[in-house]
């Protein structure tokens, strides 16, 4: 028996197990990506039913730098699946590969991470097994989002030569950036580095397309996003882009699999680096002890947030000159100026990294306690209830902190670019006003966190809500009840609208209520280790 065959060996053994424990979160991913997909070409299909709407959005969307930039290039705007295409593009282009990232590192270092990989490797379980099992999960996970998206998109009434070749590319996009987690699973040494990582190649593969599409490169090859409009699936499709997608998957997964080989389980070539000999004293406070195990995270969540609210205001003039233009946006959206949509768009973007901040801090005990951290220091003299209350108070606080820098980049900008002071006083002022639905997120997060470690998948499905609120209430056509699930829409779409004061009061209410309530269940359940 070969050497090949033997490092494979246990494999098909790993790859029910991985289906079996992971089904939740395959079956969520699968069914968020196509029913996102299929319920935008439903209400397109409505927004848009004659040829001359169409063409109007093609002659005014379809051909604006500033709308190129954040969605793509759009190709057959003048049919309900390029359409489609097209307005999945922002979200979809950030969603689907970091839905991917996730997923493989799920299945990868997470594992390493709690144990099972080491347990599973000590019997006859071949070297490359694990990475083998969890690729073949992703594999498994895109072709049944592809063959439900195609499904989906065929019944809403979508030509099928179309709805294959764009259903082909959804998979293969997130194939190739589920090869990237893959990768990233061997070279991090922690789950969250993978993460932190990969949020950062997502955004950089979306700023490099938004800067060549917005200014009219011929450059689409350079980065993966790139490829994914030119697809063109209801247009004229295009084969190479498949071809890029496949290859680059090899060359990642061949990647993973060299690292894999070489080095030690639980090793990676990003390690964390060694600590000073003496830790400070604000690392006996939970206040200190969160904010140090949190600080990278926060400040890449702030960067994030900064660097979008540039972009968004860099763009401010020439998207809401393009939205003015457009009747049936400015419909759609139920507003009367361009300009507030941008700001409020703009918003929900800052303000989704504020409640990914606070989804995540508090995300980060589940590794403190099934490690046994948390445990040891809860066995000194500090209680679970003050450590609780400290560690969710830097959480909470640095979410305000990622929300307020981003409202601040956003105006600054902004006011460069129009020339209009007000423009940060608008700014902060909704920034400000979306700071108690952030809180409250993490107070949700909070109340999650502390009935245990499977609840906590729960918080980042309400940040992904009310990114499904912020940006396709309109085009999905969402009922009120539904939309006023997102804390955001709750208190009002900002600066449209004025505050809703009893929203708010409730909203700080809640929070409070549910934060009292995380306390209670933390300082009665046993912990999971230690």
């Amino acid at each position: 028996m070969t050497s090949a065959s033997l490092s494979l060996t246990g494999v098909l053994s790993l790859l029910r197990l991985s289906l079996r424990s992971g089904w939740l979160g395959i079956l969520g991913t699968t069914l968020l990506v196509a029913g996102l997909i299929t319920a935008v070409a439903l209400s397109i299909d409505s927004l848009y039913a004659s040829l001359a709407e169409r063409q109007q959005y093609e002659a005014t969307l379809g051909e604006s730098p500033a709308s190129q930039a954040f969605n793509g290039r759009g190709y057959g705007l003048d049919t309900i699946g390029g359409i489609t295409a097209y307005e999945v593009g922002f979200l979809g282009q950030l969603l689907f590969p970091l839905l991917a990232v996730h997923l493989a590192i799920r299945h990868t270092r997470r594992e390493e991470e709690a144990g099972r990989t080491e347990l599973m490797t000590a019997t006859r379980v071949g070297r490359l097994a694990p990475l083998a099992a969890a690729s073949l999960t992703v594999l498994v996970t895109m072709t049944a989002i592809g063959v439900l998206t195609f499904a989906g998109t065929v019944w809403v009434g979508l030509p099928p030569a179309g709805a294959g070749w764009y259903a082909a590319g959804t998979a293969a996009l997130m194939l190739c950036f589920a090869s990237l987690g893959l990768l990233l699973g061997q070279v991090a040494q922690s789950a969250r580095t993978g993460y932190l990582v990969g949020l950062a190649a997502v955004t950089a593969a979306f700023l490099v397309r938004a800067l060549i599409d917005g200014s009219g490169w011929d450059a689409v090859w350079a980065s993966p996003l790139g490829w994914f409009a030119e697809f063109r699936p209801f247009s004229e499709p295009q084969v190479w882009p498949l071809f890029a997608f496949l290859v680059s998957t090899v060359v990642l997964l061949s990647g993973a699999a060299v690292i894999a080989v070489r080095r030690d389980l639980g090793a990676g070539i990003l390690a964390a680096s060694a600590g000073p000999e003496r830790g400070r004293e604000y690392l006996s406070t939970a206040m200190g002890l969160s904010w140090r195990l949190n600080r990278a995270m926060v400040l890449a969540w702030a960067v994030t947030a900064m660097l979008w609210g540039g972009v968004f205001g860099l763009l401010t003039q020439e998207m809401a000159e393009l939205v003015d233009a457009n009747p049936t946006m400015l419909e759609a959206l139920g507003v009367d100026d361009g300009s507030d949509v941008v700001t409020s768009l703009a918003v929900v973007v800052i303000c989704l990294a504020a409640t990914a901040t606070a989804v995540q801090g508090m995300s980060r005990l589940i590794s403190e306690e099934s490690s046994g951290r948390l445990g040891t220091v809860l066995a000194a003299r500090i209680s679970r209830k003050r450590f609780w209350l400290g560690w969710w108070s830097v959480v909470g606080a640095s979410a305000v902190v990622v929300l307020v820098l981003g409202s601040v980049a956003l105006g600054l900008v902004t006011w460069t670019v129009m020339a209009e002071p007000a423009a940060l006083a608008t700014a902060m002022k909704v920034g400000f006003g979306y700071a108690v639905p952030v809180v409250f997120v993490a107070a949700v997060a909070a109340l999650l966190r502390s009935m245990g470690q499977r609840w906590t998948v729960l918080g980042w499905a309400l940040v992904g809500w009310i990114a499904t609120v912020g940006f396709l209430a309109e085009t999905l056509q969402l009922p009120g009840w539904a939309r006023d699930i997102s804390p955001l829409h709750l208190v009002g779409q900002l600066p449209q609208e004025d505050i809703n004061g009893w929203a708010l009061a409730v909203l700080a209410a809640g929070g409070g209520f549910l934060l009292l309530l995380s306390v209670g269940l933390m300082s009665r359940r046993d912990l999971e280790t230690g």
